[in-house]
């Protein structure tokens, strides 16, 4: 099929975070669905952003593919989709009605300066950290299960996949940070890490893990040493995302699946 648009979304691993030029300034040219339209020769848009829920990604593509509609602009458009993790909490202000995206299951590795933030686009501050503390930790003792959370991911997906086949939109999906999809992956455009040496969680970042710890004998704690997130950038990992190196295998793959 000749696309005319490649459509990338996802999380921080789909948004190019951790890739610096040599004067530490973020860049994006090495989206690996950015790539992908190059050669593909179409347009692209971004619709990724760091730490984006599930239901941010499903929200912001679902407004993308109506929005499309009522313009006709793309007729062939081909989404790329990497899932986030299912702990993760969307929610949008009452009084400046922006989403946000909020994540209790790193609780502990939040300061109070970097949770203030996140009380601020929640509350103003009107409402206090402690208070919030509370909730993140309410939230994932009781509320959250991940069995229960999986399961809702799948049905989202399934249903996802008819609304964008009868919308003329094709698309592949895989798992960013969590292998989530159970037993549906047949039942969708889904795209595997796994292959006759990789058995293993079928995510990327667990893929570009074992790729480290076995293809390239490289030790992940060594962040300073194989992680680097400028030149010359780790061969897997910019910090704790995709290099560029990474990014451009991905397209690859991508590829190959569109065959």
């Amino acid at each position: 099929m000749k696309y005319d648009i490649v459509v990338n979304v996802g999380c921080s691993y789909m948004n190019n975070d951790a890739i610096l030029d040599d004067n530490n300034n973020p860049i994006k040219e090495y989206i690996s669905s950015l790539l992908l339209s190059k050669k593909l020769e179409c347009d692209f848009i971004n619709l990724a952003g760091s730490g984006f829920s599930n239901e941010r990604i499903m929200r912001v593509l679902y407004e993308w593919v109506e929005d499309n509609n009522k313009t006709g602009y793309y007729e062939n458009p081909l989404i790329i989709i990497g899932l986030s993790g299912t702990s993760r909490y969307h929610f949008q202000n009452i009084e400046t009605k922006q989403y946000w995206d909020l994540q209790p299951e790193k609780l502990n590795s939040y300061d109070d300066k970097a949770l203030d933030g996140i009380n601020n686009k929640l509350t103003q501050k009107l409402d206090t950290l402690k208070n919030l503390r509370f909730w993140m930790k309410y939230y994932m003792k009781w509320l959250y299960n991940e069995e229960h959370e999986y399961k809702k991911l799948q049905r989202e997906i399934v249903f996802l996949h008819h609304y964008l086949i009868g919308n003329n939109c094709d698309y592949r999906i895989f798992n960013s940070l969590q292998d989530s999809l159970g037993d549906i992956k047949n039942k969708i455009n889904y795209i595997s890490f796994q292959d006759d040496k990789y058995k293993g969680d079928d995510t990327w970042y667990q893929y570009l893990k074992w790729q480290m710890k076995y293809i390239d004998n490289e030790d992940f704690n060594q962040n300073e040493k194989y992680r680097k997130p400028i030149p010359p950038y780790g061969k897997r990992f910019c910090d704790g995302h995709p290099s560029p190196n990474a990014n451009k295998e991905l397209c690859e793959r991508i590829l190959e699946e569109l065959k």
